[in-house]
């Protein structure tokens, strides 16, 4: 075990730290996390709308009126329906930053650029084409991909006019807000003309880069996060590079735009009436936040659990002491590192196979029938287990997640028995 364990503290570590450090990467991690809160504020009134209580719907009609479904869904609108062009946003206001460039100045390009290249006509359900508006479509989370290609162009545009020597500079007497207004003419104007010509380009084609990349890129990738499959695999990655020590937002930070994606692809498809199994999407950011999750990656809330039922050792529990509070809220790295959980051989096979459980189990519920299909609600992802099962599918999402709590905990038990006997044996040796 020696051998392997050396390889991957030597080759494999240091190269995935390196792609974590990649300036795209973070950059990538940075904005999807600093819009988070639209997302979250967006479900919270989703959940308002569609809360988990029979005869909910009815109650709230006879308090606030028949509109008052109508009045709050304006805040989904403003959320949901801007993810894309906030991602532009924030994906180039921090790639700015990796390049020590003006944040502020490549947002707003960047901005500009995603409004050129959307289109700027909507067909009406009566088929009138109305010209001389944004429609929300392409403004949402249709646009996750688009927004990463216009903001990567819009940054080394920008890069590459300043290296080259092509921005005006002004007195230093000039104020900095009005020096950088004049410095960011020409790269602007470039961006702008290359979107124009971008534009141009794709009108041959008699389509829009929008509709082109989400036909050709977005949708099969949404496609293939969505499913029951690549979810059991992500969750099975996020315990296994937890055992690298490797935080599991070197893959989920990849993939949150597109669960976002699917998740709210969901709620629009559950207004309508229309979401089922085959018309939904299993993979969405809860799945991975509130069930591959709970207790934190590898979940590790069957990890406390087994310790507090069979810990005799003085290390297992000094460490259930202090992980216990954290793992409630999806908090794991004391348990990680006191454990410890990294490159620990006895627990590697726990720590890919209980989340995957964990996934696993929602699945089944939800193609039986027993728990219904996510509805577009998202939930902060510390929110405790049980509770946040409740709130995103009633009470037999709070079910489905105690008893993948069992399970899990049975995984981990005859491990953590192991584990206790040894840390026993080296205490006694120790006295």
């Amino acid at each position: 075990m020696k051998a392997p364990t050396k390889f991957i503290e030597e080759k494999i570590v240091p190269s995935v730290s390196k792609l974590t450090n990649f300036k795209y990467f973070v950059a990538l991690r940075s904005g999807f996390l600093s819009i988070m809160s639209l997302t979250l504020i967006g479900s919270l009134f989703v959940l308002v709308l569609n809360f988990p209580i029979p005869g909910y719907a009815d109650f709230m009609s006879r308090i606030f009126g028949a509109g008052w479904s109508t009045l709050l869904s304006q805040a989904t609108s403003a959320t949901y329906d801007i993810f894309g062009v906030m991602t532009a946003a924030t994906f180039a206001f921090y790639l700015a930053r990796e390049y020590k460039m003006n944040e502020l100045q490549n947002m707003i390009l960047a901005i500009v650029a995603y409004i050129v290249v959307t289109p700027k006509s909507t067909i009406l359900k009566s088929g009138e084409v109305v010209t001389g508006v944004l429609p929300f479509t392409w403004l949402g989370t249709k646009g996750v991909i688009t927004a990463l290609l216009i903001g990567t162009m819009t940054v080394e545009i920008n890069r590459l006019c300043i290296k080259k020597h092509l921005v005006i500079k002004m007195p230093d007497s000039v104020p900095d807000a009005v020096s950088q207004s004049f410095s960011s003419l020409i790269p602007g104007l470039l961006i702008v003309v290359a979107c124009l010509a971008i534009n141009g380009v794709c009108s041959v084609f008699g389509s829009s880069l929008h509709e082109m990349i989400y036909k050709v890129i977005q949708t099969p990738l949404q496609g293939i996060t969505g499913t029951a499959g690549a979810m059991v695999i992500v969750a099975g990655l996020n315990g296994l590079f937890w055992w690298f020590g490797i935080h599991p937002t070197v893959i989920n930070s990849l993939l949150y735009p597109l669960l976002n994606a699917n998740a709210i692809e969901n709620y629009e498809l559950f207004k309508a009436g229309k979401l089922t199994v085959n018309t939904g999407h299993i993979g969405v950011t809860p799945m991975l936040d509130q069930f591959a999750t709970m207790g934190g990656a590898g979940c590790t809330i069957g990890l406390i659990i087994a310790m507090f039922l069979v810990a005799k050792s003085e290390r297992l529990k000094a460490t259930e002491k202090l992980s216990a509070v954290p793992c409630l809220f999806n908090i794991n790295e004391p348990i990680i590192f006191g454990v410890p959980i990294v490159f620990n051989p006895q627990m590697l096979i726990p720590i890919i196979l209980a989340p995957m459980v964990g996934v696993i189990l929602p699945i089944i519920a939800i193609k039986t029938g027993f728990m219904p299909m996510f509805t577009g609600v998202t939930i902060p992802w510390a929110t405790p287990p049980v509770i946040s099962g409740f709130l995103l599918c009633g009470w037999q999402g709070a079910v489905v997640q105690l008893v993948a709590i069992a399970l899990i905990t049975l995984i981990y038990y005859p491990f953590v028995v192991a584990l206790d006997k040894q840390y026993l044996a080296e205490e006694k040796k120790n006295k």
